[in-house]
């Protein structure tokens, strides 16, 4: 009861400001908003949603009483503190992106002291004016600065950022910066243990020099994916997720996925991969996911992959999926994984339909979109649904049926065998040799004849 009426007291009170500038039409820009429930603190949260109104700077008196404002999608070029200012002690979200922000003034947000996540992606941002600019900031937690023109930053900048947990700089050109030493992100940029999240995607690296992320003992989730690696880095023993999709890895092994914590892994889109071998995720105990997608070259998937599968072993993955490679077996022993499985995604593979492939049909309610597991070879099956394949499509896989390929041809050759037989048959008959014949008789002068046999 008094929860209520504390949520009633906050909104009554916030009303005739929250709903008297952005959100009303007392302006020439009206935003949509409206009120929930944090799930985490169960209290009223005022949320302003500002997105693709073709806004070119910020409205004028943004006032107290919002805690989420969006201005996603807009034509916003500079943030100015001395045209456009925000203060707001009730303001924990701010969203910035897909806008044409190229500028932002040192202090635009030295009066948001309980920002908690502001995100800045997808700009024209190349630089930051000094590292004093998320001074003010010591609540935010998760920092986006991806899809920008970076390649540095200020040194110190997230000093102040203790509580900084989520950060991504993706898709920026900062690869020579992060990776000329490794100290960049402790030393340099001095981002805290406390990280959590860090997403470098396509940012040009080719290779991290030893002990990177010494230190980061508390990171979970690292993505990497869409740079330059040949071999899959050393990362925190910590990390529970890793992306490292889009790279140019040609194989995967054991000795460099050796991370008992790793839950989910993910290694798609990547045309230099051919083979997962034999204990290629051997070491990874705690697996639960693994996406290899994407990979049109990849053709083999080791039967030992992940060691020898049995019935008698309680496997821990429960998400497969390997959409859209160029696989086109899978060996039968794998039906023990599957059995357990929440997600199995085999879809547009050029399967083999032979006696080799019959297994999958005993997991038919298990797949994605079964309907999209069809035959490539042969020929005469080509786009066929694997799922739904007769004894009469595949043969010689039923020879209690059809019997053995090898007795069919014995037959077949043992029938034409008689058939020659009694057509020679037929022709001597209807045709009768004619060499004892009246002319053809021998001569009593011939040397051969009987008269001179018996003179002889």
């Amino acid at each position: 009861m008094f929860l209520k009426l504390y949520r009633i007291l906050v909104f009554l009170l916030c009303l005739n400001v929250v709903y008297s500038d952005i959100c009303t039409n007392t302006t020439s820009i009206r935003c949509d908003c409206k009120e929930y429930t944090n799930i985490q603190t169960h209290l009223p949260t005022f949320f302003a949603d500002c997105s693709s109104r073709f806004l070119t700077e910020l409205p004028e008196n943004i006032n107290d009483g919002l805690n989420v404002i969006d201005f996603s999608i807009n034509a916003i070029e500079t943030l100015d503190a001395n045209k456009r200012p925000l203060n707001s002690e009730d303001l924990e979200e701010l969203i910035f992106g897909y806008n044409n922000i190229s500028h932002v003034d040192v202090n635009f947000f030295q009066n948001l002291p309980n920002l908690k996540k502001l995100d800045l992606s997808n700009n024209f941002i190349s630089s930051l004016e000094n590292s004093e600019i998320f001074e003010k900031l010591p609540h935010l937690a998760r920092l986006d600065l991806s899809f920008n023109s970076f390649k540095t930053l200020p040194d110190f900048i997230f000093n102040p950022l203790v509580k900084l947990t989520h950060l991504d700089i993706s898709y920026n050109y900062m690869g020579a910066y992060l990776t000329q030493s490794k100290t960049v992100l402790e030393k340099m940029l001095c981002l805290t243990p406390n990280l959590t999240h860090l997403h470098m995607d396509g940012l040009g690296i080719k290779e991290l020099p030893a002990g990177y992320f010494d230190g980061f003992n508390n990171l979970k989730d690292l993505s990497l994916a869409d740079n330059e690696f040949t071999l899959i880095p050393a990362v925190p023993y910590s990390v529970e997720q890793l992306d490292l999709s889009g790279n140019k890895l040609s194989f995967v092994s054991a000795n460099y996925l050796n991370y008992h914590s790793l839950k989910v892994l993910k290694l798609n889109r990547m045309v230099t991969l051919t083979v997962i071998p034999h204990y290629a995720f051997y070491n990874l105990f705690a697996l639960e996911k693994l996406f290899i997608t994407d990979c049109p070259n990849l053709k083999e998937f080791s039967e030992l992959a992940f060691d020898v599968l049995s019935k008698d072993i309680d496997h821990h993955i429960k998400v497969l999926s390997l959409a859209r490679n160029g696989l086109n077996s899978l060996n039968e022993s794998y039906k023990y994984l599957f059995r357990k499985m929440e997600h199995v995604d085999l879809t547009l593979n050029p399967w083999v339909c032979d006696c080799n492939i019959l297994w999958l049909q005993n997991f038919a309610l298990e797949f994605f979109r079964s309907h999209e597991i069809r035959c490539h070879y042969p020929s005469e099956l080509r786009l066929k649904k694997i799922l739904e394949l007769q004894p009469s499509d595949v043969k010689d896989c039923y020879p209690a049926i059809y019997g053995k390929k090898s007795h069919r041809v014995l037959i077949v050759v043992l029938s034409m065998t008689v058939v020659v037989l009694c057509g020679l048959i037929f022709y001597l008959l209807r045709y009768p040799i004619k060499g004892l014949s009246g002319k053809h008789r021998i001569s009593p002068n011939s040397p051969y004849g009987l008269t001179s046999t018996e003179e002889q």
